[in-house]
């Protein structure tokens, strides 16, 4: 009988509760597998001000001060007075982090309009000045919390870079090397797009914020700044979410997706495994009523008639039929606006596609750069667009479902895209996946569970559309094929109870057999699966 295993999550996100891109969906995924699987999951947590009230009145189980150094003030340290309080979330224990940074967040990542009116400086949409700062408090908080409590869990798992100092200061700190010495630590790298790395830039102020010496630091300098996902390489497995993204990140071919990462890794010969996230398919399963949306339907049987009353009913909620159309195809996008989703090329096509079939409509769904978000919005009231394009600039999960089940194609046109959800919940709600065949999208198969293009161009993308818009028209029966077989795969492949007892249980088992403190990790104890 295999023994319980206790792992502590570390992440800004969690599912339900602090909301901002894919992590939180992983973080949450992976620590009910691993409770229903029979071990102990906690997750690290900060208490944003955004949260629920009744999570400031859960007890404190540690206090503790930790002091930081403030770049805009010359580097003087400040005291920071943290509290860990314990709540839960079903099975999961929330070990919550108390501190005035957290509580001041309107938002997990960014700062929010009612920011910017507060304070001009603080654009919304971009990041908290003090981001470092939060970091730390985050990773000090889950190792300080673990001597509180008096607890060793078998693995700190870090989330993204964030969080990817941790196993640096588990080894290297005194405070922490003797004392949890029997700990381990993983870093997922969810993204390591620019933006995604949180890179210090100054190692001297790197050194006052961590505390870790200049020789440990140097460990992890890429281009010159302090790269936390390379300085983990040296002390944790590192994993990212798709076996695909994990080969293109180590072949390094575009440094200005990844910043060089994978040539740095390749060259201080570490280690990089791909395991492809997986889905709650409860969630997004469309025959439960109640559930993700009003009328129900079994894309697994050919049963689309909920499908069509879903789509009659986005109209009626849009107060515009005519957006979703009588008849013809209706595709959609939901997702961030920014260039890594590809928007500028979907624009691109748009142009061209709303010219052409007059039975054909596109809905886009988000918010991001607010260049994007005029484009769009231009396209959209255009007349040469007809009333053929819809723009929803915002987000709002009830109608994004609705969006995902009245559609017939998902289109996913993503520059790179470490491993992808949308294309799991479009095939879960019987919208056939249209993507760009890179990183995750590779899980797509071509005429098996979706389509698939391979130049990320305006062109290439038209003759996808175009391609579906002619099967559609001719052959409904192949696509009922595919809309059965990638519902069917979901469930069979891809549910967090798969994933966690194919790759991350062996993974987390397989870290007590191998002696890496302070030595560098180079995937003895763990091969890409």
């Amino acid at each position: 009988m295999k023994r319980a295993l206790s792992v502590w999550h570390v992440a800004r996100e969690y599912a339900g509760i602090a909301e901002a891109g894919g992590v939180k969906d992983v973080v949450r995924g992976l620590a009910e597998a691993l409770s229903r699987a029979g071990g102990s999951a906690s997750v690290v947590l900060p208490l944003y001000g955004f949260m629920e009230e009744d999570f400031r009145r859960a007890p404190v189980a540690a206090t503790f001060a930790l002091s930081l150094p403030d770049q805009d003030r010359e580097n003087r340290f400040f005291a920071e007075e943290v509290a860990v309080r314990v709540a839960a979330r079903g099975s999961v224990r929330l070990l919550l982090v108390d501190a005035a940074r957290f509580s001041a967040a309107r938002d997990v990542y960014v700062y929010t309009e009612q920011d910017e009116t507060e304070n001009r400086w603080r654009k919304r949409g971009t990041g908290h000045w003090d981001f470092h700062q939060k970091n730390l408090l985050l990773q000090r908080a889950a190792l300080e919390a673990a001597l509180a409590l008096g607890e060793k869990p078998d693995v700190f798992h870090c989330h993204d870079g964030h969080t990817a100092f941790l196993p640096a200061l588990l080894r290297e700190d005194p405070r922490y090397a003797h004392a949890l010495s029997s700990c381990h630590a993983i870093l997922t790298i969810h993204n390591a797009g620019a933006g995604y790395h949180q890179e210090v830039w100054d190692p001297h102020f790197c050194h006052l914020l961590t505390g870790l010496a200049p020789d440990v630091l140097e460990k992890g300098i890429l281009g010159g700044t302090v790269d936390p996902l390379l300085l983990a390489g040296s002390y944790a497995p590192l994993v990212t979410v798709s076996e695909q993204y994990a080969r293109e990140l180590m072949d390094g071919q575009d440094i200005r997706e990844n910043g060089g990462l994978g040539a740095a890794l390749r060259a201080r010969g570490l280690a990089l495994a791909g395991i492809t996230n997986g889905i709650d398919p409860g969630a997004y399963d469309p025959r439960r009523l109640p559930g993700p949306v009003p009328f129900s339907f079994d894309p697994s049987r050919g049963d689309l008639a909920g499908k069509r009353k879903c789509r009659d009913s986005l109209g009626g909620k849009l107060g515009n039929p005519g957006a979703v159309g009588e008849e013809g195809p209706l595709y959609a996008f939901v997702g961030r606006l920014t260039g890594q989703k590809g928007i500028d090329i979907l624009i691109r096509a748009l142009r061209a596609l709303v010219r052409g079939e007059s039975f054909r409509r596109f809905i886009v769904m988000g918010r991001g750069d607010k260049e994007l978000e005029a484009m769009l919005s231009s396209l959209a009231d255009e007349a040469l667009s007809g009333g053929r394009l819809t723009f929803l600039p915002r987000y709002d999960p009830d109608l994004a479902s609705l969006v995902y089940a009245a559609s017939d194609f998902f289109l996913i046109p993503s520059a790179f895209e470490p491993c992808g959800l949308t294309d799991f919940i479009a095939q879960l709600m019987g919208s056939i996946p249209v993507v760009h065949r890179v990183g995750g999208l590779y899980k797509v198969r071509d005429g098996e569970t979706g389509y698939s293009y391979d130049q990320h161009t305006p062109a290439a993308l038209v003759e996808a559309v175009e391609r579906t818009t002619r099967l559609y028209s001719q052959s409904q029966d192949v696509l009922e094929r595919i809309r059965r077989t990638s519902f069917a795969e979901i469930f069979a492949l891809h549910t967090w109870d798969r994933v966690f007892a194919d790759s991350y249980r062996p993974l987390y088992e397989s870290l007590g057999e191998s002696d890496i403190r302070g030595a560098p990790w180079r995937g003895d104890a763990w091969t890409q699966r």
